[in-house]
């Protein structure tokens, strides 16, 4: 290996990284602006519907959240090479379902890993919004 193809793998590297991290940094913002209107609306419901919005808007349009009586999206058209499937439950016996299917790269560039952790740490919030707690995949 050359030096020319050493330095260029390393500049690959650190290209990369730094992308990651924009990444990252991009779905922290986006978990703190649905705590933030969390925090503004003390209604359960509308806040499965902004949780809902917040995904179809940034991470996926291939999105369903259905809780009780409300149904939001379908799962009929999953057209989505990756998966995610949570279940909500709260104290009072209530579920509901969090299902969103993504094809990398998607709008903001996220590996398939990377939207998967994703949809795990929106998903805790969801359940937290929705009074109880949320199971998904590992």
């Amino acid at each position: 290996m050359t030096t020319h193809s050493r330095t260029e793998a390393r500049f690959s590297l650190a290209l990369d990284s730094i992308q990651g991290k924009r990444r990252v940094e991009q779905i922290l913002e986006a978990a703190n602006a649905l705590l933030d209107r969390y925090a503004a609306q003390p209604d359960p419901t509308e806040r499965l519907r902004l949780a809902h919005e917040l995904i179809r808007r940034n991470f996926t349009g291939d999105v369903a959240l259905t809780f009780g009586d409300l149904t939001l999206g379908t799962e009929g058209d999953a057209s989505g090479t990756t998966r995610f499937h949570g279940t909500i439950r709260t104290p009072d016996g209530r579920t509901g379902t969090l299902t969103a299917h993504y094809t990398e790269p998607g709008s903001m560039g996220l590996t398939d890993a990377e939207w998967l952790a994703a949809m795990r740490l929106l998903a805790g919030i969801v359940g937290l919004g929705a009074g109880g707690t949320v199971t998904c995949p590992a």
